[in-house]
C-alpha cells in the first residue's frame, strides 16, 4: 500500500515531464512577426555552420541588396531534427521573401565575398502558386503558418539570383 502511494506521488510530480516536449504550432502571445515550421530534408553538409531565417521587404535586385534582410542579426534555427518551429521578429510591413539561409563555415564580411558562404536553403511559397515566393504582411501581431522546407541536398547559391554577382570561392 505504501509503495502505491509513493508511485502516485511520483507520477503526479512528473506532470508529463517524461513525455517529449511539444513543438509550438503558433506564434507566442504578443509576438509581432512571422512564425512557422521548417521541415528539413537531405543530408546536412559537413561544412554547415548555421541556418538562419530572414525576410526581405522587396526581393533583392543586386548582390548588395542581399544585406537588406531583417532582422539583423538573424535568428538561427536548430537544424539537427527533421522539423523546427521558428519565430522571426519583424516590424509591421509587407515582406516579399521569407527564407532560410544556409551558412558554410567561415566569417562573414557583409560584402559580395559572402556569396561563397551563403546558400538559399528554402523559402516560403505562395500557396496559390507554389513556383513563386509567398508574400507575408505583418500588422501588429504574429503571422502563423509561414511554413516551408529546407532541402540540404539542393542548396541554391544566392549569387544565382543576380547577373551582377561574382562568387568568390
Amino acid at each position: 500500500m505504501r509503495w502505491g502511494v509513493v508511485a502516485v506521488v511520483i507520477l503526479a510530480a512528473c506532470d508529463g515531464g517524461l513525455e517529449p516536449e511539444a513543438v509550438p504550432t503558433s506564434c507566442p502571445a504578443g509576438f509581432v512577426g512571422v512564425c512557422g515550421t521548417i521541415r528539413f530534408r537531405g543530408a546536412i553538409p559537413d561544412s554547415t555552420d548555421n541556418v538562419f531565417v530572414v525576410a526581405y521587404q522587396t526581393f533583392p535586385q543586386t548582390c548588395n541588396d542581399l544585406f537588406t534582410f531583417r532582422p539583423f542579426p538573424p535568428p538561427a534555427v536548430p537544424f539537427t531534427d527533421s522539423t523546427a518551429f521558428y519565430t522571426l521578429p519583424l516590424p509591421d510591413g509587407r515582406y516579399e521573401w521569407v527564407l532560410a539561409v544556409w551558412k558554410k563555415l567561415g566569417s562573414l564580411t557583409f560584402s559580395v565575398a559572402d556569396t561563397a558562404l551563403l546558400r538559399e536553403a528554402g523559402h516560403f511559397r505562395d500557396p496559390a502558386d507554389t513556383t513563386q515566393p509567398g508574400a507575408v504582411v505583418v500588422s501588429g501581431t504574429g503571422v502563423d503558418s509561414v511554413d516551408f522546407r529546407v532541402e540540404f541536398d539542393s542548396l541554391r547559391s544566392v549569387s544565382s539570383y543576380f547577373v551582377s554577382c561574382v562568387t568568390i570561392r
